[in-house]
């Protein structure tokens, strides 16, 4: 463990963020058996959340699922994730 601490800055202000107007992942758009790739394990986890929250808000049928697959052939870190039935 560490005796460091860390300071509290006070009074700096936020700066403007990025808004998005359409969603980031295509799954509202996709239909079974489509699929599309991302690379690195945490955009394909990020991919996955946005599926379940989708599903939770009612936007995408609770007998689809997303499947997720390493796919090494198209690049180091190549994820692809289609939309099949479950």
């Amino acid at each position: 463990m560490s005796n460091k601490t860390i300071e509290i800055d006070r009074h700096v202000p936020l700066p403007k963020g990025e808004t998005r107007n359409l969603p980031l992942y295509p799954w509202l758009t996709m239909k079974v058996g489509d699929s599309f790739a991302v690379v690195g394990k945490i955009s394909a986890s990020a991919a996955r959340g946005s599926f379940r929250r989708y599903q939770k808000l009612g936007q995408i049928p609770e007998n689809l699922k997303a499947i997720q697959r390493t796919m090494d052939d198209e690049g180091p870190g190549h994820v692809r994730l289609w939309l099949v039935e479950k």
